[in-house]
């Protein structure tokens, strides 16, 4: 099972350096029974991607150490114009306590479980 406490101490803290995140939350795919990917959308990712995620990879190896990161099956990151961000958002709103979902084709995906611990609507222009 994802490490929802831990993982929360953990992106408040890169929040806290960083800025925030769009998005933050797990997800288990229906074809990858066990294995979790964490999805993140955040502004200062869209920057210099490849450097900006290896940083977040590196400082959530050095937090949880390589065992931990290694049972998430991949990061991925989806960019503020992204559609499925867009569908994960409409779906959930903006949340600041975690929120879970079971079932089948969540969000139009193929997705049976989900733990979002951040969601942010965008700020209408």
């Amino acid at each position: 099972m994802i490490q929802t406490e831990q993982l929360q101490r953990f992106m408040k803290r890169i929040e806290t350096r960083k800025g925030p995140f769009t998005l933050f939350g797990g997800f288990m795919r229906e074809e990858s029974p066990g294995l979790w990917d964490l999805v993140i959308a955040a502004p200062w990712l869209e920057t210099g991607k490849l450097k900006a995620l290896g940083e977040f990879a590196q400082e959530m190896s050095d937090t949880f150490g390589q065992d931990e990161v290694m049972s998430f099956s991949r990061i991925v990151t989806l960019n503020h114009d992204d559609p499925l961000l867009h569908e994960i958002l409409n779906e959930v709103g903006s949340i600041k306590k975690p929120l879970e979902k079971q079932g089948h084709n969540l969000f139009g995906l193929p997705v049976e479980h989900a733990v979002i611990l951040r969601a942010r609507m965008p700020k209408a222009a």
